[in-house]
């Protein structure tokens, strides 16, 4: 964001265009004297922009006054940039569809970096314009003049450069729209990602005389077939020829019941491990693997197929790597080696649910010839596994943060209106997956701290479900600005785990003896949320005990607001590990 004092008045102006969301749409559109603007406008229609998240300042403002005017655009203004990124993505990920994201010229662009991180990992079309000052300034001690161009160029997956041009200067005009093409064209492709689109904007900033878009010519890309090849169906033959079979899925998109459908029909004939992440139909297999070392592994692997991106599961990677594996496939729409048990020897350029979906038809048609079924070692994880579904869902915790979340998910169950949950990352995420008999949304792409919140409200302000989002106190505080915003709806509840700390810290070998400087690895505070929900006119409940829990949970869960609510739990971290020691100690004793 520009803060120069000089430019406040760029500012006002913003605020004015914005207001001007209200006039009717029969009044006159007006658009900038900017020849670049107007055609990036067009561009962004063209490829199906619809929702704009539009930060303040005052080189950006030929940008955001072109985007309140379009009628095809509908823009959310967000202050602090480092939410709005995260806004954007959590409308991306709620759409399915790009969102754009913009800000002004200088340190803001920065400030947008981690949420382009988590868009690029996670291939959410996110694109980020940012208005720059002209290239004959930069570098030369004028205001905000830092280098733009490429400098988020590892956290996105295409970017383009833009310069204004004389409306005669046909060749320069060409050469914009080939840029607009391939970098939007990669950007929203098979394999979709971030953009990053950087606009040198020259003064006077605040001519609106143009009344109408140039015509975008927009030169589409064709997707490559994804079906059932010969290559699809040797690998699958091979794979169920194999003895000592895994299936190991990571993050996926949010994807249709088929997906639920077609895990769960293949778990008859193998083993498959996965998180909420993928699919709602998942189990508890990091718990499976309780007391791994994988030091004095030596288990063998006959064929391991991987997809999808990271999962949650440390001790699931420490596993695969430590065993001797004759073939590893990856399966993806990419094509993208990650050789993530550092033996892979295939790569398979597919869609993981045609994929799933040509495994199981090959599994069915063996399984009535009685050439395939469970075989001893998946006889044995599947078993693990049992053992541990068994205990998690017997086991009562005392209160603590593993007890908050196994009662909202019991009571999530029986709601009778439809919501999507997001977990922030560390150990919410981990809870979550013990319980979760949903889709979790959760920020996996770099597994950072940051955004969690906002991408959680972002997904709430284009979404008419409920919204929850589950939070420890470290990513809460880091991201309160997500409230700072007048968009909000009261569908959007966050449960805030507030044990002062991170806690997850002291669950971690070798960090127990670090004494003193502990407290400040793990952050420890003595903050509540209950001063930024009033300041945001945000709904708060507080819990101390089991008895305040369950009566606060009522309210969190069905009282009607215009405005969101959070609910904060307190515990202690000697509290949620004891929880969470019992847990374990009863999965080791059923095994």
């Amino acid at each position: 964001m520009e803060r120069n004092n000089d430019e406040d008045a760029g500012n006002e102006a913003l605020h004015t265009w914005l207001n001007k969301r209200d006039v009717s749409l029969t009044s006159v559109k007006m658009y900038s004297d900017k020849n670049i603007v107007n055609i990036l406008t067009s561009f962004l229609i063209a490829k199906g922009v619809r929702k704009a998240v539009v930060c303040p300042g005052s080189r950006n403002v030929p940008l955001v006054n072109n985007m309140v005017e379009a009628e095809q655009i509908e823009c959310f203004p967000v202050t602090d940039e480092r939410s709005a990124g995260f806004y954007a993505l959590g409308m991306s990920l709620r759409l399915g569809e790009p969102v754009v994201v913009c800000v002004t010229s200088g340190s803001a662009l920065l400030n947008v970096a981690p949420a382009m991180a988590e868009a690029y990992y996670r291939h959410v079309p996110v694109i980020l314009v940012s208005a720059d000052r002209p290239k004959a300034w930069i570098d030369r001690l004028d205001g905000q003049t830092m280098c733009q161009s490429g400098a988020l160029k590892n956290c996105v997956k295409s970017q383009a450069d833009l310069t204004e041009y004389a409306d005669d200067d046909k060749l320069a005009e060409n050469l914009s729209v080939l840029t607009l093409n391939r970098c939007l064209n990669e950007a929203l492709g098979q394999e979709q990602g971030p953009a990053h689109i950087n606009v040198h904007i020259d003064e006077p900033l605040f001519n609106f005389t143009v009344s109408a878009l140039p015509h975008a010519r927009s030169i589409d890309a064709l997707a490559a077939c994804n079906d059932v090849s010969d290559d699809v169906r040797g690998l699958i033959k091979k794979f169920i020829a194999a003895d000592r079979r895994l299936i190991v899925i990571g993050q996926l998109p949010y994807s249709s019941r088929q997906l639920d459908i077609t895990i769960k029909q293949l778990r008859k004939y193998f083993v498959i491990l996965n998180e909420p992440l993928s699919s709602s139909y998942s189990v508890p297999f990091d718990k499976a693997l309780l007391n791994f070392d994988s030091s004095s592994s030596n288990e063998s692997i006959d064929f391991l197929l991987t997809m999808g991106e990271t999962v949650v599961s440390k001790t699931i990677k420490q596993y695969i790597r430590s065993c001797r594996i004759a073939e590893h496939w990856e399966i993806n729409d990419a094509g993208k080696i990650h050789d993530v048990s550092l033996q892979q020897t295939g790569i398979l350029r597919c869609s993981p649910l045609v994929f799933l979906t040509a495994l199981l038809d090959e599994a069915a048609k063996c399984k009535a010839d009685d050439k395939v079924g469970m075989l001893p070692f998946e006889e044995a994880w599947t078993k693990r596994i049992d053992n541990v579904q068994q205990v998690v869902d017997e086991y009562e915790p005392p209160f603590s943060q593993l007890s908050a979340v196994r009662k909202l998910e019991l009571s999530l169950e029986d709601m009778e209106y439809d919501y999507d949950v997001h977990y922030a990352n560390s150990m919410a995420v981990r809870l979550g997956t013990l319980y979760s008999q949903h889709y979790i949304w959760c920020n996996r792409g770099i597994n950072g701290i940051e955004g969690s919140l906002s991408a959680a409200a972002g997904f709430s302000v284009v979404s008419d479900s409920m919204v929850f989002c589950v939070i420890g106190d470290l990513s809460f505080f880091y991201d309160q600005n997500a409230l700072w915003n007048r968009n909000l709806k009261g569908n959007l509840r966050i449960m805030l785990l507030n044990n002062g700390g991170g806690g997850i810290f002291s669950r971690l070998k070798g960090l127990d003896a670090q004494g003193e400087g502990q407290d400040a690895i793990a952050g420890l505070h003595i903050t509540n949320a209950k001063g930024i929900c009033e300041q945001n006119d945000v709904g708060y409940i507080s819990a101390r005990s089991e008895e305040e829990y369950r009566e606060g949970l009522v309210h969190f869960l069905t009282e009607t607001t215009s405005r969101p609510m959070v609910m904060e739990v307190f515990t202690s971290v000697a509290d949620d590990n004891a929880a969470l020691d019992g847990l374990n100690k009863m999965i080791i004793e059923n095994r």
